[in-house]
């Protein structure tokens, strides 16, 4: 009881952290606003431009980046931003009461619900292709039926230009959100939130233009810093196995390891043809199920993703002798296992692995990996689930 408790301190210390930078801006938005609102005049086109440099900058950022997931959010909030400004060039003062504007108060915080369910993912894949080609289907579709809006029940009732009913929908996302981040509490996780707190509050006030563009602003700038924050996180981390990179194996080489250790490089027997059976998504389950019973073996190791296919077990203050026994009982625990999916298909599995010891000839923890990746390529022509020594 008392290591759960130090766990949850941990974690409650850590979503701090991750927290801080995007609830500095979130709340800095919200200084600005209502201490200086009504603006003087030139501040809101300059805050309007910055959005636009921000919003796109970001976007690029996150395309190069290859990440989908606040890609999508972002691309929902600047079309939210066009239309609402679209309304008002139209309608004026009364924009809000217009069907279009209580169309984007229901189904955007509906979409922004979907899409926080969907895993982190790259963003060239065919599955985000199909997702943008639904996008594009639903905003044909209320074009047509968006006066339907209207039949709501008292409609009418709103906090300041957002319908009651529709609050309650953005309270709903923030909740989930929440509980998102109680889950994982990724600055990914932590940016959405507030940048999400940001569009709903760029609604309600978005009848004045500071409003508008203030927390439109704080919503692209909080994204922004997010996505850089959990794009360096995963330089040195990896988000599949929930283990550290290749990046954080050779700076920890370097400043943590002892200076005797071994690896020991695995991979999975026959990965690409498994791949091909169970799929992509399935085989990122296995390989976490592999990984997991790794770590609850009682052995000293730490793990690190060195490739896509590819996972180093370190063995600190251990000859490659040693290394060698702990690495053919978790190979040989590995294939007696099965590991069952979703659909309650069970899998046997088996692993190759190559030990490397750390020698006085070495001159860091590259050319010891190395020589391990070479020697396991090479055992792959001959035979699967054995171990070598390098």
């Amino acid at each position: 009881m008392l290591f759960k408790g130090r766990e949850n301190i941990k974690y409650i210390f850590a979503t701090i952290k991750s927290s801080f930078l995007p609830a500095f801006l979130f709340l800095l938005c919200l200084l600005t606003f209502y201490s200086s609102n009504p603006y003087s005049e030139g501040v809101p086109y300059f805050l309007h431009y910055t959005f636009l440099v921000i919003s796109s900058s970001t976007l690029g950022l996150l395309y190069v980046a290859n990440q989908a997931k606040p890609l999508f959010g972002l691309l929902l909030g600047i079309v939210s931003y066009i239309i609402i400004n679209n309304l008002k060039m139209q309608y004026g003062e009364n924009f809000f009461s217009q069907a279009e504007f209580q169309c984007l108060c229901f189904f955007l915080p509906v979409n922004l619900f979907v899409l926080s369910f969907l895993p982190q993912s790259k963003l060239k894949t065919m599955h985000n292709a199909y997702l943008l080609l639904a996008l594009l289907f639903e905003a044909v579709i209320l074009q047509h039926f968006c006066e339907y809006i209207k039949l709501i029940p008292h409609i009418d009732i709103t906090v300041e230009a957002v319908p009651l009913w529709a609050c309650f929908l953005w309270l709903t996302l923030l909740a989930t959100l929440v509980v998102f981040i109680s889950l994982d509490n990724a600055a990914i996780n932590t940016g959405q939130f507030y940048a999400v707190a940001g569009l709903f509050l760029g609604l309600i006030y978005a009848s004045a233009a500071s409003g508008l563009t203030t927390f439109f602003l704080g919503f692209s700038a909080i994204l922004l810093c997010s996505s850089v924050l959990d794009m360096y996180r995963r330089y040195n981390y990896d988000y599949l196995e929930h283990v550290g990179s290749k990046n954080s194996y050779l700076t920890h080489a370097n400043s943590k390891f002892p200076f005797k250790y071994t690896i020991a490089l695995f991979s999975l027997d026959n990965r690409d043809k498994l791949k091909q059976i169970v799929g992509d998504v399935k085989m990122e389950h296995l390989e976490q199920m592999v990984v997991n019973s790794i770590i609850e073996m009682p052995y000293e190791l730490t793990l690190y993703r060195y490739s896509e296919s590819e996972i180093i077990m370190v063995f600190k203050n251990e000859d490659a002798k040693h290394a060698k026994e702990f690495a053919d009982n978790i190979r040989h625990n590995i294939a007696a296992s099965e590991f069952v999916l979703s659909n309650n298909i069970g899998y046997k599995i088996t692993i190759s692995v190559c030990v490397s010891e750390k020698t006085r000839k070495d001159r860091n923890a590259e050319e010891v990996t190395e020589r391990a990746h070479t020697t396991l390529q090479k055992s792959y022509h001959f035979n699967g689930n054995v171990t070598t020594i390098a």
